[in-house]
């Protein structure tokens, strides 16, 4: 059995639900009698198959129960261009949806928190940081996207995420103007959030997913060759 097997077996024994917190990697490697050294590349390994995540301050969470039971039962494939299309077209129609409710609910402190995270996103896209660039866009979708009161629709949203690592990749290989269409598309959003437009909210978070998944088309090369 390899390391990520016994490292995925004995999370898979904790019971563990979406959102969950992971015991630290101390009692992990204690628990599976390993180097925590070892442990830290299985979770690494995890999080690209998407089975957990990681929190600052709170460290690894289960991301998606249905990605541990994949996992566990091996159908969780190699990503290929045509895996990541398929996540994209179920992605597409539920972030849609989560876009359009949270709107709904944001208030004046969530805008401002929204505003903010724009003006930090417009500055990494400048400087061309592309990990800032990924990590603003993580937290600018979210800040409306906690505000969703269907936890059914979040919970089928845990389970259509691309692996960070391909994103920061595609993003590297794009030119500046194509960035900046891309973050011109979370201007638009914020503009439709800021006028309570929800409508158009979910049609501009269309494009947004449709824009970065042209760019996976375009420079797929970039992952698999």
């Amino acid at each position: 059995m390899s390391v990520v097997d016994t490292v995925l077996a004995e999370i898979g024994g904790l019971g563990l639900t979406t959102g969950d917190r992971l015991p630290s990697e101390r009692k992990l490697a204690e628990r599976c009698e390993i180097s925590r050294s070892s442990v830290r590349n299985a979770l690494k390994e995890l999080m690209s198959k998407r089975v957990l995540d990681v929190k600052q301050g709170s460290g690894y969470l289960l991301s998606s129960d249905f990605a541990l039971q994949q996992a566990l039962a091996r159908k969780d494939t190699e990503w290929t261009m045509g895996r990541i299309q398929q996540v994209f077209e179920a992605r597409i129609l539920v972030a849609a949806k989560v876009t359009e409710l949270g709107s709904e609910e944001m208030t004046g402190k969530s805008l401002q928190e929204l505003e903010d995270c724009l003006v930090d996103l417009g500055k990494a896209v400048v400087n061309m940081d592309i990990q800032s660039i990924e990590q603003l866009h993580n937290r600018f979708i979210n800040i409306i996207h906690e505000r969703c009161l269907n936890p059914e629709y979040i919970r089928m949203l845990n389970e259509v995420k691309i692996p960070h690592h391909y994103i920061v990749s595609v993003l590297q290989a794009a030119g500046g103007e194509e960035r900046n269409a891309y973050f011109s598309e979370h201007v638009n959003l914020f503009q439709a959030v800021k006028k309570r437009n929800h409508v158009l909210a979910k049609d501009t978070c269309i494009q947004l997913n449709n824009k970065l998944s042209g760019l996976f088309e375009k420079y797929a090369y970039t992952i698999f060759n």
